[in-house]
Parts: structure tokens; C-alpha cells; sequence
């Protein structure tokens, strides 16, 4: 008998996005309603048996079951021999991701994740090191013995002399012989909630039950990971009105903590000023920080726990009430920022945007929307980040007028609208100047810039690591190294790099079939601008192997798109690279094409040709009226018409209140039947019909039908056109107007939770 039963290498629970070699983990719920969740803004071709996962690194499916678990599948044939499928598989992903972010959040921005293989494959532990690499945090997945797991503490302590910090993984087995040495030992465990695997932390002491936390909950000190409630602070009491600050920003803080913390600068009575953290409780008024504040109340001094002095002291009191001057005697050093006076504008863009105006202060949106965006610009082309608090106030603005429901609509417009390739500026907002990490409002700006508004954490930091990479690559000050000598026109909207492959090979597919039917060539740098993609954001792999995916399945008497692409310069001739497109598409010489310039020129022709059938087959079927009725698919599936449209549209207004898209595969079943069945020419008559009484304003069903890999259906365009309305579009703007179609699909059929 194999090792390896084919249950064991199609059925996997865990993935991960972006590339084979990515540590981004995903879990598949086992739930088909929590499947539809997970799936939105996601497409089939989004997952990989990931190779830190001890996967193949081959696409994965992701299955949908009603009677059943749901689950990933490889696509066959199967040839892996991963050992681990299972709900826990990706733990150590989740936790060094989990970790990576954490460290960042606590002031090391420097933080890497390693994951060794220690002889089971990667995973066998998890190393985060920071602090220049002198630091490390170690979480020991796989058991050892007890003689290896002393050799390992020596080696890892000799590389890392400013501290290692040793944390055991659910199934290690080594945590008591930590507690025993040391009187504790740092455990992790990985809980699956609200789609994700969310990381937990606990400390075991000899003798006690182990209490885990959320690693959010944890600090971090000069001895390791500390968990709440580790040891009694120590504070300090301080007299009542002997403690003023001034400046204060707010910094995050957890809301179920019922305080708010500020970063000040803060001077007590007869001393020096110092930078430090004051608390205050939620119900006091946020201190406005161009005024002097005095401490009332209980006060007291909070040092470091870990005694460090590098760490900012805590200040916890009671209130605090603001002096009418903007100096004191008593404080001398305290010199608040001077009070923004804005210039007055027109306030209907005010109004429009919703931001509430101050009275006597009313603000300029178009000049204010500019600065915010010149300086998210700015930070995007140093390849940093920047701070709400600065970013205002170098527009000029007090951040203390903004609530955080205004500062979520200021972005929202700064950013809008969303176009494929076009990066969120909002991403190189951050909580923590110079730290990397989303701003706490970061999931309500992708909401409102079309997102879902439930994506869970671990997507919503996903897509703000891609969108700021995307506008790294697009922003950053460089010389082109490939200048173009030949005149281009300006790219209709701003470059990025692609969310969605699949989406672009879409996309590069109807554009070059506009091509073909001109019967003309195109140049690449050319073909990625009017697919509103940065060239630098797509490497020479990535090229070969999109151009390759634009004419798969390759038949070796088929048009060739990608023979559409030229090389620069006349006169027209394949590029460098182009052999290496054929030799991924399984192409060899023939005697009619025995090189590659004759494939070229051989594989254009026929996609002229192709073009030009393609072309009077779509006049004949969509004219300026409607298409051909359905009566021949009728009596060619024993089907009477009216029934047809009546369950088509019956799955699609399902689909629409389920907010998921359906394949011809679904539709078909519905009607007993094969996709195979349904022609082109029929598919387009049938939505057409579903949809005519929509036309011209109303809500499109069709909209919803997708074709293989998530890509939209070749004839949409003639589905616009049958209903009246605009069809001449490129193939991006086609793109956007589904994506509308579906949104309005979706709100139009949105069911009211009982």
C-alpha cells in the first residue's frame, strides 16, 4: 500500500495565498454559509499547498460542500506528499505571523520570521528576531528530546547575546521541563474563530492550570513575552496638581480597558520635562493639545514593568482640567503647538464629504484632501509610513477636530475611486510614527472603498501589506532603466500592480482580442498601461507565464494572442522573451513553424483570422435588437423557454442574496443538464432574457454569472448592448461595470437579518 492514501493529499484544510513559497495562511471553514463568506473578494486561483506547509506548492481548489466539510482539493493529477492537512496544519504560520506583527507593534519594526525544519519539514519551530537580530523569539513546535532540546538552547543563545526568549508550541511536550528550570514557560495554542486561526498565549507556573490570553493582551520586556496579570505593578503616588502636559496624542489602547492613553510631554512641579504616557479615564474629554493641562484626582507614576528606561513611564489619574493661558510660571518647559487657524473655503465639499466644521473655522476640503494625499505620497515614495497626528498636522490641521467617523470619510474620498492597479494611499497610514501596522479604522476605509465591511483581521492586514507594496512600487523616486523611444498615450488612471491575476489575465485577454480584430500588435509596456498596471510591478517570470495563461489551452493550430505582443520598434517582430512563452505553453518546432519567429508570425495570423469569424459570429447572434430567441435551445433541451428563465432567475436571485457569483456549471444543473449543453450563442439568449426587464437602468442577474477561474464571461459586453445600454467600453471598464452590476445585485437582494 502507498504512504500516502489520495484522501490524504486532496482534502486539506489549510492554504496559503499570493505564491507556493508565502507564509500568509488561510483556513477553509467547514461551513458552506461561512465558505460564501470566506470566499467574497477572493477567486479560486488565490490558494497554494504551500511548501512551508510541507505542501507540493501546486494550486489548490477550494470545495464546496452542503453535505460534507468543505475543503481545499488539489487538481489533478495528485502528486503530494504532504504530511499534515488538517485545522492546525498552518499553526506555525499563524503563529509567526501573529508574532511578527505583535513585536512590530511593540517598537521593533525590524521583526523577521524564520520557520526551520528540524526534520519533520518547516514548521518545526518558529524564530521572530528582532532588535537587529540580536533578539529572538523561539516557539518550539516539534517534540525533541530532552539532550536535543538542551543542545538547541545552547546554539540558539550563542547567536542571539541580547536575549532568547523561549515560548512552546500546544504539542511540543517540552513546557514543563522549561517550568521546572525556570519556575515558568511561555505556551502557545491557535483557536479557530470567525474564520481564522487566532493566536492565544499562556504562561505555565508548576502546580497551576495554564489561563491563555490573546497575544494582543501581551507586552513585551527585557525577559521575554509577559502575559496580564503576571506580577502587581508598581506605581508610584503622586500629589494631586503637582503633574501638568501638554501636546497629547492619543495612542491605541484596548477599549475594554475604559481608559484612553496619550503620549504628552509632561512636567511635574520643580522638574524637567519629560516625554511619557498619561491615562485618563474614557469619560473625560479628550485633552485638546494645544492647551496646558493640570492632573487632578488620584495620580500615580507607572514605571516600565521590565524596568527598562528606554520604555515611556505611565502616568494613570483620575482627570485633568485646562489652563486659560497658554503658559505657567509653575511649568516653565511646557509650551503647547499653536492653535491651526485654517483658511475659510467653500463648505459644501465640507458638507458632502461629512466633516463637521468648527465654528468661526470652516475648512477647505479640496486643498485639505490634497495635503493628505501629497503627504500619504510623499511617505509612499520614502518607502515609509506615517502617523495620523503628523499627517494632519502638516496639512495644517488640529487632529483633535476630526472624530474618528470623520477621518474614516476623509479617506474614503481621498482614496476614491478604487481602480484595478490603483494602491490605497490609506495603507501607509499607521497607528505608531516609523512602526508598520494598520490604523485601527483601516477595515471601515476598505468598506467604504468597496470591500466587505466583515473582513476578518488577518485579511484586512493582508490587503494592507499588498496595497502599500503597491504604492511603494508605483511611488518610489527611480530612472525608468528601459526607456521607451516610442511616443505612448498617457495611461487612463493610476499604475499599481495587479490585485488578481487571474482578473489580469482576463483583462489582457479582451484587450488583445481588440487588437486582433485591428489587426495590429502591441507592445507589452503598452498592454500593461491600458490595463492600468505598473511595469515594474510584474517581473520577467510573471510576464512569461501571464502571457502564457492568456492563451491556455494551447493547441498547436490555434490563434496565439501573446503573438500579439511585439518587441520595440519597427518593424514588427517577437520579443526576446517570447520562445519562453511557447516552451511554458508546451509549444515544439513543427516543420510549418520550425522557430520561434515563425510561431510568432504564424500564431498572429490565426489570431487575426480567429478575430475576424469572432466578429461577424457576434453580429449575426446581438444585433441592435434582441438576440435569437430561445425557442432552438428550447427544443434542443426538451425545455419550454419560459421555464428556462424562470429557474436561471430563481439561482441567480439566490446567488445574489447569498452574495457569491455562480458558474454556467450551476445554472445548468438547475435544469438537469450539462454545460456542454448551452452554447455561447444560447448562454447570451438565456441571460439576455432573464435580464430584459431590467433594461435600460434596471438591476442585472447576469451580472453574477462568471466563467472558469472567476473570470467574467466573454460576451458581456453583448449583454449590455441587448439591454440598451453602454457596451463600446475597454475591457477595464467593462470590468468595473460588473463589479457595479454585482454590488447592486447584491443590495438590491440583500435579505434583513431577523
Amino acid at each position: 500500500m502507498p504512504p500516502f492514501e489520495e484522501d490524504d493529499t486532496r482534502k486539506v484544510q489549510t492554504a496559503v495565498v499570493g505564491r507556493a513559497g508565502s507564509d500568509r495562511p488561510v483556513f477553509l471553514p467547514y461551513d458552506p454559509a461561512d465558505f460564501d463568506a470566506f470566499m467574497r473578494d477572493r477567486t479560486r486561483e488565490d490558494f497554494y499547498c504551500g511548501t512551508l506547509l510541507g505542501g507540493c506548492g501546486k494550486k489548490l481548489t477550494a470545495k464546496r460542500y452542503t453535505e460534507k466539510k468543505c475543503h481545499f482539493a488539489h487538481r489533478p493529477p495528485v502528486q503530494c506528499r504532504r504530511r499534515a492537512n488538517g485545522e492546525a496544519s498552518a499553526d506555525h504560520l499563524y503563529i509567526g505571523q501573529a508574532l511578527k506583527r505583535w513585536l512590530r507593534g511593540q517598537g521593533h519594526p525590524d521583526a523577521t520570521v524564520a520557520y526551520p525544519d528540524l526534520g519533520s519539514g518547516p514548521g518545526g519551530a518558529v524564530e521572530v528576531r528582532f532588535a537587529g537580530g540580536l533578539r529572538i523569539v523561539r516557539v518550539q513546535m516539534d517534540r525533541l528530546p530532552l539532550q536535543a532540546w538542551r543542545e538547541a538552547r545552547e546554539r540558539v543563545a550563542a547567536r542571539h547575546t541580547a536575549g532568547v526568549h523561549w515560548a512552546y508550541g500546544p504539542d511540543s511536550g517540552l513546557a514543563h521541563n522549561e517550568a521546572d528550570a525556570h519556575g515558568h514557560a511561555i505556551r502557545f495554542s491557535c483557536r479557530t474563530e470567525r474564520g481564522t486561526r487566532e493566536v492565544y498565549v499562556g504562561r505555565q507556573v508548576p502546580g497551576h492550570a495554564v489561563e491563555f490570553v490573546p497575544l494582543a493582551h501581551c507586552h513585551l520586556t527585557e525577559r521575554g513575552i509577559a502575559t496580564p496579570g503576571t506580577c502587581a505593578p508598581v506605581s508610584f503616588p503622586l500629589a494631586p496638581g503637582s503633574v501638568a502636559f501638554t501636546g497629547a496624542i492619543e495612542i491605541p489602547s484596548p477599549a475594554e480597558g475604559g481608559v484612553r492613553v496619550y503620549r504628552a510631554d509632561v512636567q511635574p512641579l520643580e522638574s524637567g520635562p519629560v516625554r511619557a504616557r498619561i491615562s485618563l479615564p474614557r469619560q473625560y474629554a479628550v485633552p485638546q493639545p494645544y492647551f496646558i493641562h493640570v492632573l487632578e484626582g488620584a495620580v500615580h507614576l507607572v514605571p516600565p514593568a521590565d524596568g527598562s528606561s528606554a520604555v515611556e513611564w505611565l502616568i494613570r489619574a483620575e482627570g485633568a482640567r485646562p489652563l486659560t493661558g497658554s503658559t505657567d510660571p509653575r511649568w516653565p518647559d511646557l509650551v503647547p503647538p499653536p492653535r491651526p487657524a485654517p483658511p475659510a473655503p467653500p463648505a459644501a465639499v465640507a458638507v458632502a464629504v461629512g466633516v463637521t466644521q468648527a465654528p468661526g473655522s470652516p475648512l477647505d476640503m479640496p486643498r485639505l484632501l490634497a495635503d493628505l494625499r501629497r503627504g500619504l505620497t510623499d511617505a509612499a515614495q520614502r518607502q515609509d509610513v506615517v502617523d495620523w497626528e503628523t499627517l494632519v498636522r502638516s496639512a495644517g490641521e488640529d487632529p483633535e477636530r476630526f472624530s474618528a467617523a470623520e477621518q474614516v470619510r476623509l479617506l474614503v474620498e481621498l482614496d476614491r475611486p478604487r481602480a484595478v492597479g490603483k494602491p490605497v494611499l490609506s495603507s501607509v497610514l499607521t497607528t505608531e510614527p516609523g512602526t508598520p501596522a494598520p490604523v485601527l479604522f483601516f477595515a471601515e476605509v476598505l468598506a467604504g472603498l468597496g470591500w466587505r465591511s466583515d473582513l476578518p483581521a488577518d485579511r484586512v492586514t493582508e490587503i494592507w501589506e499588498r496595497q502599500r507594496r503597491t504604492a511603494y512600487s508605483l511611488l518610489r523616486k527611480k530612472p525608468d532603466p528601459e526607456p521607451d523611444p516610442e511616443p505612448e498615450p498617457p495611461a487612463p488612471v493610476a499604475l499599481g500592480a495587479p490585485d488578481s491575476e487571474a482578473h489580469l489575465v482576463t483583462g489582457l485577454r479582451e484587450l488583445l482580442r481588440r487588437v486582433a480584430k485591428g489587426r495590429s500588435v502591441i507592445k507589452w509596456d503598452t498592454l500593461l498601461r491600458q490595463q492600468g498596471v505598473a511595469r515594474a510591478s510584474i517581473t520577467p517570470q510573471e510576464r512569461i507565464r501571464l502571457l502564457a495563461a492568456v492563451d491556455a489551452p494551447y493547441r498547436a493550430d490555434g490563434p496565439l494572442l501573446s503573438a500579439l505582443v511585439k518587441a520595440p520598434g519597427l518593424p514588427p517582430s517577437p520579443p526576446s522573451y517570447f520562445g519562453e512563452v511557447l516552451k511554458a505553453m508546451g509549444w515544439r518546432p513543427t516543420t510549418a513553424t520550425p522557430t520561434v519567429a515563425a510561431a510568432w508570425t504564424a500564431g498572429r495570423e490565426r489570431a487575426y483570422r480567429a478575430a475576424g469569424h469572432a466578429t461577424a459570429r457576434t453580429t449575426a447572434t446581438v444585433a441592435d435588437g434582441p438576440p435569437v430567441p430561445l425557442a432552438g435551445l428550447s427544443r434542443q433541451l426538451g425545455i419550454e423557454g419560459p421555464v428556462i428563465i424562470r429557474t436561471v432567475r430563481r439561482i441567480l436571485t439566490d446567488a445574489a442574496r447569498r452574495r457569491v457569483c455562480v458558474g454556467w456549471h450551476t445554472l445548468a444543473e438547475s435544469l438537469g443538464r450539462q454545460p456542454k449543453d448551452f452554447s455561447d450563442h444560447h448562454r447570451l439568449a438565456v441571460l439576455v432574457a432573464v435580464d430584459r426587464a431590467a433594461r435600460p437602468t434596471g438591476v442585472m442577474l447576469s451580472a453574477l454569472v462568471i466563467g472558469a477561474g472567476h473570470a467574467p464571461v466573454p460576451y458581456f459586453a453583448d449583454i449590455l448592448r441587448a439591454l440598451g445600454r453602454p457596451h463600446d467600453l475597454r475591457p477595464i471598464e467593462l470590468g468595473q461595470v460588473r463589479k457595479h452590476e454585482q454590488a447592486r445585485a447584491f443590495a438590491a437582494h440583500a435579505t434583513t437579518p431577523t
